[in-house]
């Protein structure tokens, strides 16, 4: 159960990894008018903050002791 849950979890960082990445590029060239900027930069922080919870959830889940 315990490499279910890390593969899971694996794959949760990756797909929030990505959209923050595809986030960035759309906030930074979002044009002159800066349309859309400030959701992508919130999509984008917030995809972050879930790659790296998830990243701390394996962690403590596959610690040994």
């Amino acid at each position: 159960m315990k490499t279910l849950a890390t593969i899971a979890l694996g794959f949760v960082a990756l797909i929030a990894s990505l959209i923050c990445l595809l986030s960035s590029i759309c906030a930074v060239s979002g044009g002159s008018t800066g349309t859309g900027r400030a959701g992508f930069a919130v999509t984008a922080v917030v995809s972050l903050g879930v790659a790296i919870g998830a990243v701390t959830l394996t962690a403590k889940l596959n610690r040994k002791g």
